[in-house]
């Protein structure tokens, strides 16, 4: 079923890292790296991400700004992807094929190959799976998604924000406090 032929460990550790690296999102972008020629997706990596932001993001009918006209993945690639360390990129690389696989086993073809309305049914099995690894990796990979569309500031306004109120109210950053002493 998988190519890529990793064990039961590394693909726990995979998983662990797509859950790392999605709760650590949103304070990337102080911390997001050089975007080089390893950290860059893959054409697979590329192909994942567009299917799950057309099925994870269904804008038409409505007042949201279609996916398809913004750049998210590359927002994706440079906030997330430029400042991962290495082996974490590799192993997000690895959890990648290893979803892409794991769609044929139930539906007959990989992930990027699915109809719309299949990719959607694989993501929630695997999503309300009761293997952990699998919860991760769906959910991890469909959060990186979204949290990659919804960092782009041309998505606020169907919702009515308009940023930050630091940035509006032209407030000096302060840094991070430290942790309060006992």
């Amino acid at each position: 079923m998988n190519n890529l032929m990793i064990s039961r460990r590394k693909f726990l550790q995979t998983a662990s890292m797509v859950a790392a690296a999605v709760s650590v999102l949103p304070g990337l972008s102080a911390v997001a790296g050089v975007l080089t020629e390893e950290s860059k997706m893959t054409e697979l990596e590329r192909s994942v991400f567009e299917k799950l932001l057309k099925i994870s993001l269904p804008t038409s009918g409505t007042a949201l700004v279609d996916p398809a006209t913004l750049p998210v993945l590359p927002t994706l690639e440079g906030a997330l992807l430029a400042g991962m360390a290495p082996h974490i990129r590799q192993g997000l690389r690895g959890g990648i094929g290893f979803f892409n696989d794991g769609a044929a086993q139930a539906f007959g073809a990989a992930f990027i190959d699915l109809s719309d309305e299949d990719a959607s049914r694989f993501v929630d099995r695997w999503t309300d799976s009761d293997s952990v690894p699998e919860r991760a990796l769906a959910m991890g990979l469909k959060k990186l998604t979204v949290l990659a569309y919804w960092a782009i500031p041309t998505t606020w306004g169907p919702l009515g924000y308009d940023g930050p109120v630091s940035d509006k109210w032209q407030l000096p950053s302060l840094g991070n406090s430290p942790e309060p002493q006992a």
